[in-house]
């Protein structure tokens, strides 16, 4: 699973010193402050909570961050269940072992650690899916594989004013193994970011897109 989880800080080449500063509050304080004018944020007060991805692999996604948002501790069993695919590749990688291979930085601690967080986290409200938090798609291999697409996407929204706090993209063959390597989040640096913003209570909105690439899915993933 190829993670490229991301905070808007990654165009500061291309941003004035001021839009620097206003961008890096997202890294350091994980919101825009109360005097920042240079985000808006957009976002409709009301959205069709019926409303949720068209596609299969990005509706099992907001479907299980959403269950996962109301329930914190009843996922508890799923990741202990999941932990017994850790293994110790021969190269002497720790790897996921399920469908597919994955390799992971920690292994045993950081699922430990994601098993801890839910035990701490109280119930909140799920997110609403919303139309313009949603990445268009690519259209071609090139693009999908880019790292640079989706910052640029971004780039986009908050230049419209939407106020984004997290995004990523995975690609991945097994959605469940997606979601639970999410919830984990056993990315080095940014280990556990992903985690934090899905259940962070003052988050609202997300969009989710995928696309098949050969026999695997680039999923997208915005949070505001």
């Amino acid at each position: 699973m190829g993670c490229q989880c991301q905070k808007p800080d990654f165009l500061n080449n291309e941003l004035t010193a001021e839009e620097k500063t206003q961008i890096k509050n997202i890294e350091t304080d994980n919101h825009y402050s109360s005097h920042n004018n240079y985000i808006l944020n957009k976002s409709p007060n009301y959205l069709d909570p019926n409303v949720t991805p068209s596609d299969d692999f990005s509706k099992y996604i907001f479907t299980k961050i959403n269950s996962l948002r109301e329930n914190p501790q009843s996922f508890i069993p799923e990741i202990q269940k999941a932990k017994k695919n850790i293994h110790l590749d021969k190269s002497g990688i720790i790897i996921y072992k399920s469908i597919v291979k994955v390799a992971l930085y920690k292994g045993d601690s950081a699922f430990d650690e994601a098993i801890e967080f839910l035990k701490k986290t109280e119930p909140m409200k799920k997110l609403i899916y919303n139309p313009d938090f949603v990445i268009d798609l690519p259209k071609n291999e090139k693009d999908i594989i880019s790292g640079d697409y989706l910052g640029n996407q971004i780039k986009i929204k908050i230049e419209n004013g939407f106020d984004i706090k997290s995004f990523w993209k995975d690609i991945v063959k097994d959605k469940e193994t997606s979601f639970i390597l999410t919830v984990v989040d056993d990315s080095g640096k940014s280990a556990g970011n992903k985690r934090r913003d899905i259940l962070n209570k003052n988050n609202k909105y997300i969009g989710i897109s995928s696309i098949k690439i050969g026999k695997s899915f680039a999923c997208y993933v915005v949070i505001g």
